[in-house]
């Protein structure tokens, strides 16, 4: 029986057409028979949903819960960030595809105090909460005080798991309040299934594995038809990708002008919106201005963006040659991706006398509740607010300069809001400096590279490479005492090397001096290969699989190997390296340097009297490794 999924697929069917309904069905069949099916109702599980920023997580969640309901689960718990209007969003949600009077479960908001106490375990019940330490407080003791609920295994599912769950004091070895109250409510019920959901897990994943906060699975949703995520935005083959000054910001911030980069964005935000309103293929057409997290800085921007779309409706009263000059250098732009685009006489009648005002919103935590930009034309001026969890409709163009001095890989990735469904990608464009543009490449290459692992390997097995200059996280939420890095540039070696694998070495390397390129695969396996005593610290750095992480990045690293034979140094002797082979290696910044020595292994130097392999290794200058050791 799957009465409660099917119930939610036939709603969402009608609500959103039948696209999305095999996907949905899929992901949660495929975890009730690898995760639920198989939890046996005695013990306090954990695991991870992850997939991509914006992708449909929320629906796949509930998707998963009526899955839970079918096979016996009759309680859930939903927390969403402390925020408002996302909390609304998510109940609403749950409210429409899950609810019923009959056929679905009963779903509860944080006021629904009486209807806890009075409705029964008929139908299955949901109770959608803020992450707010006094939500959380009063729903941890109404619901340890209700006989029905307090014994029955509690399904909790966690979104944005990643963002204010875990513990912000772990390295004060104190526990912070949101964190506490959110175990004393999963580990007050006799059993259950804890879901941290995410699309950024590098937190989650860098936790030590008894925390209680580190998944013990993991499970991929993935996107839909037609989503257009990292690849398409910051792939080598992206056509959206717009160059702005490096000191953009500077100029958009401090100068009396509207920087040039910006004045570039709106216009091609007028010339999507004039394309998508003539052909009534979209109600909305948005643009997002992301200068950074100053409250001062929005209200800047602002008023330079006011007085820039004033001066282009005064152009096009004038009929300015340089307006229409700048017009049409956009719409060249955009024709060069948009198949059908409308002509550049229909776009300018558009614009002289068809378009509609454009609405503009600015959303931080000053602005008050009830922001509309939903339909029509909206561009979006904000900071941290234009972070996870909120949605822009029809949001074509990014402008986007914010700038840190050590940015976080997840929070920053978090920031791509483009990333959707309802675009058409023919007309989107981002606008960034070229030192952004990089990083989120580097991003990009950085969270396929985890997605894979976890695919792979679980969360158990994840060593996060970081893009140069950033950090994966806030260090607040990872024990830092068990936390190790490894550094690009830096020649790592083993103390205490054995003469185990010889012949095999000896086979991939010869008995000859050499230098050549090898694949990273070629270099993940002479690692392996290579004997360590187990007590060496050597073996806790994971050098292959960060070797394997590298691998995964789309980014075409190879790797530059040198060998040297028939050496005869005592043991101990630091890098062992050469001042000549440590040159050869300094000179490769942007690859990998394997130096394998073999050495003599003389008794009289401190050895085993017997030959073996010492390896070497260096990471590209800027990458950084980052994994718990336990």
């Amino acid at each position: 029986m799957s009465a409660y999924l099917d119930n939610y697929l036939k709603r969402v069917g009608e609500a959103k057409g039948p696209r999305l309904v095999d996907a949905l069905k899929k992901s949660a069949e495929e975890f009730a028979e690898k995760h639920i099916e198989t939890f046996d109702y005695n013990s306090h599980i954990s695991g991870l949903l992850y997939g991509h920023v914006q992708s449909g997580k929320t629906g796949q969640m509930l998707a998963i819960a009526a899955a839970a309901a079918d096979k016996g689960f009759k309680f859930f718990v939903l927390v969403t960030t402390d925020n408002v209007l996302l909390h609304k969003q998510t109940l609403e949600r749950a409210k429409t595809f899950l609810g019923g009077f009959m056929a679905g479960f009963n779903v509860l908001g944080e006021m629904d105090e009486e209807a806890f106490i009075t409705r029964g375990l008929q139908m299955p019940t949901i109770i959608v909460l803020k992450k707010n330490s006094s939500v959380l407080k009063t729903w941890a003791n109404n619901i340890s005080s209700n006989a029905l609920y307090k014994d029955e295994p509690l399904f909790l599912l966690d979104d944005e798991a990643d963002a204010s769950s875990l513990n912000t004091k772990v390295n004060q070895h104190e526990q912070s309040t949101i964190n506490s109250l959110l175990e004393k409510i999963s580990r007050q019920a006799p059993s259950g299934m804890y879901l941290h959901v995410t699309a950024t897990p590098q937190s989650l994943v860098l936790q030590i594995s008894n925390s209680n906060w580190k998944p013990q699975f993991s499970f991929y949703l993935p996107p839909g038809e037609g989503y257009l995520g990292g690849d398409f935005f910051y792939g080598e083959e992206s056509k959206n990708l717009i160059e702005t000054e490096d000191n953009e910001r500077d100029d958009l911030l401090k100068a009396e002008h509207v920087p040039i980069g910006l004045r570039k964005a709106v216009l091609h935000f007028l010339i999507a919106s004039s394309d998508l309103f003539l052909t009534k293929e979209k109600p909305v057409c948005s643009m997002l201005i992301h200068p950074g997290a100053r409250i001062s800085e929005h209200a800047t921007v602002r008023t330079k963006v006011e007085k820039f779309l004033e001066g282009v409706k005064n152009d096009l009263i004038a009929n300015s040659q340089t307006l229409e000059f700048d017009l049409r250098d956009a719409w060249q732009d955009f024709s060069k991706t948009k198949d059908g685009i409308k002509s550049f006489e229909d776009v300018m009648k558009f614009l002289r006398s068809g378009m509609p005002s454009v609405n503009i919103v600015v959303l931080n935590s000053k602005t008050p509740e009830g922001a509309v930009y939903d339909k029509g034309l909206n561009i979006v001026i904000g900071g941290n607010t234009l972070g996870r969890g909120v949605t822009f409709p029809g949001l074509q163009v990014v402008y986007y300069c914010r700038s840190a001095k050590t940015p976080q890989a997840d929070t920053y990735w978090q920031h791509a809001r483009v990333f959707g469904y309802d675009r058409d990608p023919g007309l989107c464009r981002i606008f960034s400096p070229k030192p952004l543009i990089k990083l989120f490449r580097e991003l990009n290459d950085a969270n396929n590279a985890l997605f894979e692992t976890l695919r792979q390997k679980g969360p158990q097995a994840v060593s996060i490479l970081s893009p140069a200059g950033t950090k994966p996280t806030r260090m607040s939420v990872v024990l830092r005492e068990d936390l190790m890095i490894v550094a690009g540039g830096v020649n790592y070696f083993p103390l205490l090397p054995t003469s185990a694998n010889l012949t095999e070495i000896d086979k991939e390397l010869g008995a000859k001096d050499d230098e050549r390129d090898i694949s990273l695969d070629e270099a993940e396996k002479l690692l392996r290969l290579a004997g360590v005593e187990k007590t060496d610290l050597w073996n806790q750095h994971s050098f292959p699989d960060c070797i394997e992480t590298l691998r995964k990045n789309n980014v075409k690293y190879d790797c530059r190997l040198i060998v040297r034979t028939e050496r005869s140094i005592s043991k101990g002797t630091g890098t062992l390296l050469s001042p000549t082979d440590r040159e050869i290696g300094a000179q490769h910044e942007d690859r990998l340097v394997l130096t394998m020595y073999r050495l003599k292994g003389e008794a009289s130097k401190g050895w085993q009297d017997k030959p073996l392999w010492v390896p070497n290794i260096k990471f590209p200058n800027g990458t950084y490794f980052y994994y718990q050791l336990k």
